[in-house]
């Protein structure tokens, strides 16, 4: 396992990197088609191995580029969606209504018309929502789902916005009000439910899921019962983690899914879900491409001052994780190895002008020069996605590997400086004679 994590560094090499900079340019944010496949198949025959009704929906907000959609739609993932934006690409790519889980939340009345009339599972954040959906149309719809909060959450993380319920997390239904959802549901004509938790994200450890299955299964189980309504499925979230740093081990993929059909068995057993047939969803993002993407950049500037930094020219636009989070990527410098170059303790920053612009704080690197090409590894989820224009900042090209890295293409122009303001107006008592 961990032979396996230090040859994850490998999977892009310093000749390619510096052929793709050549060619496209720098930043440059490039994914690997073939190890997204290889680990999308690995996943799934992993859990249903155990796991017979086993569904995986992508979570679209990790990578939302159509290409990378594709892929997993092609390997048979669903799409989970958060907002109408997502829906869209999804009903571009063809994916079904069926095949489509969205969880929204705070969610408008335009939002929750699209998503009915799009015809996609439609999970609940708040009881609120149950008459906004009810009153856009006179009509339920037959199936629906909710997020419990059940008032804790976890993570390995030391993002504490990585912890997704308990009392100051912004999501999910509370165990007060969660019975109230179903009941009202039922009232409005639905017929089958389905029941959604999701408490942290980056999860190593094993033992959540047990938690967080325990705590789903026993509030499905109670609604079902007292209300007397037949649960479909239930949704364990995604919040799969990776190993982002070297010494990190990949999480167990095979103890998880014995564990969770264990649990399912025992726990459902007597039950009338002991057929086997309640299926069991997740929505990983992370877990799926996260360890498949890099951001290449180039050193431009290297100061001395009370430190040294390796200035890039790449900044928290293009991945935001470690100046909003303070989380941890690995970093490489093209033609240097860290066994055997002399290392120095150093800085990683982009050009943005705030100071929470950092790629790397005090991390032993080897000595680069200017135009030495950095390579930022795990940038596969929650980088190029979560890019902004603050100080007019451009989104960079995203580029796909594909037929064992012989051949690249792109997935997405970069942005230019006239798409900045291409949408902007100049009213015209303002214009220039």
């Amino acid at each position: 396992m961990m032979n396996e994590m230090k040859d994850k560094y490998k999977y892009i090499d310093d000749k390619l990197a510096e052929e793709l900079a050549e060619k496209y340019g720098t930043p440059l944010q490039v994914y690997d088609e073939d190890l997204i496949r290889k680990n999308t198949r690995n996943f799934f025959k992993k859990m249903r191995n155990n796991l017979k009704n086993f569904q995986q929906f992508y979570a679209v907000k990790a990578l939302p580029n159509p290409a990378i959609l594709k892929i997993l739609l092609d390997e048979g993932c669903y799409m989970d969606c958060s907002s109408t934006s997502e829906l869209y690409i999804a009903k571009k790519l063809g994916v079904k209504g069926e095949n489509i889980m969205f969880t929204s939340n705070y969610t408008s009345k335009k939002d929750l018309k699209i998503a009915l009339n799009q015809g996609v599972i439609i999970n609940l954040d708040d009881v609120s929502l149950i008459d906004d959906l009810y009153n856009i149309e006179d009509r339920f719809p037959e199936l629906i789902s909710f997020r419990l909060n059940p008032g804790e959450g976890h993570t390995d993380s030391k993002t504490r916005s990585n912890i997704l319920g308990g009392p100051e997390a912004k999501f999910g239904i509370p165990p007060d009000q969660i019975m109230m959802a179903y009941r009202k549901s039922k009232m409005y004509g639905a017929k089958k439910f389905g029941i959604h938790m999701m408490t942290g994200s980056c999860i190593m450890d094993e033992n959540y899921y047990y938690q967080t299955v325990m705590i789903i299964i026993d509030t499905m189980l109670k609604i079902s019962e007292e209300l007397d309504i037949h649960f479909d499925f239930i949704n364990l979230g995604g919040g799969l983690g990776i190993p982002y740093r070297p010494e990190e081990e990949n999480i167990n993929l095979d103890n998880i899914s014995k564990m969770l059909n264990n649990l399912l068995i025992n726990k459902l057993k007597n039950t009338k879900y002991s057929n086997g047939n309640l299926k069991i969803y997740m929505e990983n993002g992370r877990y799926m491409t996260g360890p498949y993407g890099w951001l290449i950049s180039r050193c431009h500037v290297i100061k001395n001052t009370y430190e040294k930094y390796y200035g890039l020219d790449a900044c928290m636009s293009n991945l935001m994780r470690p100046g909003m989070y303070g989380s941890y990527h690995h970093i490489t410098i093209c033609n240097k190895d860290i066994r055997r170059d002399k290392l120095s303790f150093a800085n990683v920053v982009g050009t943005l002008c705030e100071n929470n612009d950092w790629f790397a704080k005090s991390r032993k690197l080897p000595d680069a020069k200017v135009g030495d090409l950095f390579i930022i590894h795990d940038t596969g989820a929650h980088s190029h996605s979560m890019g902004f224009q603050y100080n007019g900042k451009l989104r960079s090209k995203e580029i796909l590997l594909y037929n064992d890295k012989k051949n690249n293409v792109i997935i997405r122009e970069g942005e230019k400086i006239e798409d900045l303001y291409k949408n902007t107006i100049i009213p015209h008592h303002l214009r220039m004679e």
